[in-house]
């Protein structure tokens, strides 16, 4: 009988190379949960901003697939290649799994700590997304240190799972898209409701609408730009309600929403300001046509 000392492969995976395929499952997650963000796409309020068509994935892709292999080796050298070495050399085979456990979450607490020193961020939620983003490479390093696999077949599995995952993702946006099944509706406010303060941009954008009609722009964007000299506008006018219903009514994205119309004095013609956000929590928003793309202006409540 063959043993498998004789290929120099020590039962347990002991020549298998540490942390194999770790950046290969990090850039796999990455990319389906890119694939279920677009598929759930239906279910949120994109503003009318969501993807035009396969156009802008595709470009999308090749554009973000450098930063995610240079992602995935970052990743790969900084937090699976750390915890799987520290667990290998912290003692034998016996129990090094759960010195796996135990040292990606120093590693963890290593940078999370290194970040909250950086930047003002809690360190429980710093721990929660490094942990989060990590688990799944070390499972994959573990299972090919376990097998005694090299990268050549740990891209055949990731791949293949990946594959499985994507064509779930476009199973699950077909579906929704057929069914309309949680899929985001607009709220529905009464006129009265609009009346108040609107601000956007950390207070750099403001509306007030008064209940008799009135309305006061601060810096609000114009639509037609080439009649003056400036990209927003302020000052005092008048402001309408118009539902989904009425003629003109604004879609974006399929839905239906009602909007405010602004004549301000001296202004020319202001893009018209939309509803969005949820009953709870609404929100204005117009869209900015700039020659770099499409920009979204949001009011909500102070």
């Amino acid at each position: 009988m063959v043993t498998p000392e004789v290929y120099g492969k020590p039962r347990g995976g002991r020549g298998a190379r540490l942390a194999t395929g770790a950046e290969l499952a990090f850039m796999a997650q990455v990319i389906v949960a890119g694939a279920v963000f677009l598929a759930t796409s239906g279910m949120r309020d994109d503003r009318g901003t969501g993807f035009a068509g396969g156009t802008d994935v595709l470009k999308v892709l090749v554009g973000g697939l450098p930063l995610l292999v240079l992602a995935g080796c970052l990743h790969w050298a900084l937090f699976s290649l750390p915890a799987t070495a520290l667990a290998r050399l912290t003692g034998s085979p016996r129990g090094e799994t759960a010195r796996l456990v135990l040292c990606a979450a120093a590693v963890t607490a290593a940078h999370a700590w290194w970040v909250t020193a950086l930047w003002d961020v809690p360190f429980g939620w710093a721990a929660a997304w490094i942990a989060g983003t990590g688990a799944l490479p070390l499972v994959a390093a573990w299972h090919a240190r376990r097998r005694s696999l090299w990268w050549g077949a740990m891209l055949a599995r990731v791949g293949a799972l990946t594959g499985i995952a994507l064509l779930a993702a476009l199973a699950g946006a077909f579906l929704q898209a057929r069914t309309g099944w949680l899929g985001y509706e607009p709220p529905r406010l009464e006129r009265d409701q609009y009346a108040g303060n609107w601000v956007g941009s950390g207070g750099a954008h403001r509306l007030r609408l008064d209940g008799n009609g009135a309305a006061e722009a601060g810096n609000l964007p114009l639509e037609d730009r080439s009649t003056v000299l400036w990209d927003a506008c302020s000052g005092t006018g008048t402001w309408a309600f118009e539902p989904e219903g009425a003629a003109g009514g604004a879609r974006s994205s399929g839905a239906a929403r009602d909007r405010v119309t602004l004549t301000i004095e001296g202004c020319g013609r202001m893009l018209d300001w939309r509803i969005g956000g949820t009953a709870a929590r609404p929100e204005l928003f117009t869209v900015v046509d700039a020659s770099d793309g499409r920009r979204v202006v949001t009011l909500h409540r102070p």
